[in-house]
């Protein structure tokens, strides 16, 4: 959808982008068609998008034959949304739930969790709002998934696949992901245009990557041990999770090291070695 047009469907409709919700829209036709290809959308299978908006790449992953879970906060695009896909709505093709798709701890809209647990791995593909990239990325690992296609700012999908230096998140998306950045975005093909740059981030689940368990542990573990970096690592492990901070050592893991220069593998050794000493 042009910008001509999608100015004139908001202004139909009352409606225009809010920026404290982070509402850039993308305005590029031939971006839009390409992304169920980039994302590898296949027909019949099921696709989460957050934040459809005006439902530009909606329409774009029906036309690929893809079954739509969309979940959108703004409550005058989700009126726009069911009157521009009744049809689709009405077929089962598209389901659209009003709400926020993050929800309390570790989970998502209960109506998500559900549709998640109901079916076959989903996909997600999205223009995630970029106030929501980081919780949104942490409550994947550990989850079924097919593969993600997510357009977010550019240093936010830099950092998300930097490991350790990523600090929590880099690690827990490093052990459970294969992730690369696609292609990158200029302001221009948004409207209204961001003041950032912005990429696509693609993610595919390791085969062996954390179980549930596994991950929480991890992630309690890596709070624990980021949450004041220029204190000695081992010594702050060492109060809570002692056998996480002996298999560190043994790994060869130093007194100064810092939190940021252990590498993914080590951090779930030490998760998995303080899961056997509980058990």
């Amino acid at each position: 959808m042009k910008g001509s047009e999608l100015r004139r469907l908001l202004a139909e409709h009352g409606l225009s982008p809010s920026r404290r919700r982070g509402q850039n829209f993308l305005v590029d036709p031939a971006l839009l068609a390409s992304i169920p290809v980039d994302a590898g959308v296949r027909a019949g299978e099921r696709v989460l998008e957050v934040g459809p908006g005006a439902g530009s790449l909606t329409a774009e992953l029906l036309a690929a034959g893809a079954r739509v879970f969309a979940i959108e906060l703004d409550r005058g695009l989700v009126a726009l949304l069911r009157e521009r896909f009744a049809a689709d709505l009405a077929a089962a093709r598209l389901r659209l739930v009003e709400g926020d798709v993050l929800d309390r701890g570790n989970r998502f809209h209960p109506a998500v969790e559900a549709w998640w647990r109901e079916g076959p791995a989903p996909r997600l593909v999205a223009n995630l709002p970029y106030s929501i990239s980081g919780p949104f990325l942490g409550r994947l690992p550990g989850r079924r998934l097919v593969g993600a296609c997510l357009l977010l700012q550019r240093e936010v999908a830099e950092k998300a696949l930097a490991g350790a230096r990523g600090g929590p998140l880099g690690v827990r998306l490093a052990l459970a992901f294969h992730g690369r950045l696609g292609r990158r975005l200029p302001p221009a093909v948004f409207w209204p245009p961001p003041r950032v740059e912005s990429t696509f981030l693609h993610l595919e689940p390791h085969p062996g990557g954390p179980g549930p368990e596994l991950d929480r542990v991890l992630t309690e573990l890596l709070r624990e041990g980021f949450s004041q970096r220029r204190k000695a690592l081992l010594a702050r492990l060492r109060r809570r999770y002692p056998a996480a901070a002996a298999a560190l050592a043994e790994a060869g893991v130093g007194e100064r090291t810092r939190p940021e220069e252990v590498g993914p593998d080590l951090w779930l050794a030490a998760a998995a070695r303080a899961i056997i000493a509980d058990s």
